[in-house]
């Protein structure tokens, strides 16, 4: 019985520890980060590491196999800085051992060969680069910010407009592979790492049909595979998701309006409300407008509304884009910590997000978009 409670002990214990050797002396410290958002570069730091004599220790009881960077410089006004120096690398439940040097550019390389996951996401990163043309992509942009720097703005409407195709091309032959490693590799704890990063996390589910394929794939992974972050995650965003798709009550959204006072989505109670999450600095939802416009005019006297719930930090900004828009109608603004959790409880991962309410606070439709938005509500409020 004793030697059965260690052993199962010892198979639920989580945690990190890394140790190992650093071969450039000019490091004196390095900065490690957890990864939040690879595809967009969020990281936020978690510890410093002391290098003595060229050796390091660490140890953190609370976190499970995962992707993290490493850098030996951090200053959060120079994150630049600290990318250019860092880089990514896995390390995985119970003992890392590192090896930390520099290449010929002064970023540091890492060596952790003992780790699985570290192997298989080197050969990924560089097969990734190879699909998505990124040799080609990287010289396009230097030219277009070369331009850029010399406030060439012909020069630069130019690039955009004779590389489009480029571009689209590259991101469907990225995509088309990725889609095909993440079909390959299901059930491994890479596999399950590869399917929350490059699909789950940037998501937008609206029905449980879609729904239930998402929780299938993640209830695909295997022992290992569900001892890693990415299996927390996943689970995570299942669950916030299950509360917001089509069929659900729509969660609370509390604010103030464009005079300052108190305004919520409950407000509204009894009629169609089209919720649109957008903010002023978003072009992709200031574009969507004209539509909202015209379906806030043809239906506004059919029991309909809409209800603009913006994110912009600055009120001032706010107000001048719903008066440059002409947006007549609702307005919310969030504010404080009602920011992220709203967003949060309507598992927004990108904005615009618009999405119709009934009278009684059922979400009936989500992820609309263009004359789609006009046909939804015509359809729910003329039936």
């Amino acid at each position: 019985l004793a030697l059965m409670l260690s052993i199962a002990l010892h198979a639920a214990a989580v945690g990190i520890s890394a140790s190992g050797l650093v071969t450039d002396k000019s490091i004196k410290k390095l900065y490690l980060f957890v990864v939040h958002d690879e595809r967009y570069g969020y990281v936020q730091p978690l510890d410093s590491i002391e290098v003595t004599n060229g050796k390091f220790a660490f140890r953190n009881d609370t976190i499970t196999t995962r992707l993290f960077f490493l850098s030996p410089v951090f200053n959060p006004n120079e994150m630049e800085n600290c990318f250019e120096q860092g880089t990514y690398l896995f390390m995985a439940n119970g003992d890392n051992r590192l090896v930390v040097s520099r290449n010929a550019k002064g970023a540091i390389l890492v060596d952790n060969s003992s780790v699985k996951l570290n192997a298989e996401y080197a050969i990924f990163k560089h097969q990734k680069d190879s699909a998505g043309d990124k040799q080609t992509l990287d010289s396009l942009d230097q030219l277009f910010y070369a331009a850029r720097d010399r406030n060439d703005q012909r020069e630069m409407q130019r690039l955009k407009t004779s590389t489009a195709s480029i571009y689209d091309h590259a991101y469907k032959q990225l995509r088309k592979w990725l889609d095909k490693e993440i079909e390959r590799c299901q059930g491994t704890p890479f596999g399950l790492y590869l399917y929350y990063t490059y699909s789950l996390q940037h998501t937008n589910i609206t029905n449980h049909t879609d729904l239930e394929k998402a929780k299938q794939m993640v209830e695909k992974a295997d022992a290992e595979a569900r001892q890693t972050w990415y299996y927390t995650l996943a689970t995570q965003k299942l669950d916030a998701l299950k509360l917001t798709i089509v069929g659900q009550t729509a969660p609370p959204i509390a604010g103030e309006d464009k005079e300052g006072k108190a305004f919520s989505l409950s407000d509204l109670k009894g009629k169609y409300v089209l919720v649109d999450f957008w903010s002023s600095s978003c072009t992709w939802c200031r574009k969507e407008t004209p539509v909202l416009l015209k379906t806030y005019n043809a239906f506004k006297d059919k029991n309909f509304t809409i209800l603009g719930v913006s994110t912009d930090l600055k009120k001032t900004e706010w107000l001048k884009a719903i008066k440059e828009d002409g947006a007549i109608w609702n307005h919310l603004l969030l504010k404080g910590n009602a920011r992220k959790q709203v967003m949060a409880d309507y598992s927004i991962v990108s904005i615009p997000q618009i999405l119709l309410v009934s009278p009684d606070g059922i979400i009936i439709a989500r992820d609309l978009r263009g004359n789609k938005i006009y046909k939804t509500v015509e359809k729910a409020v003329m039936k």
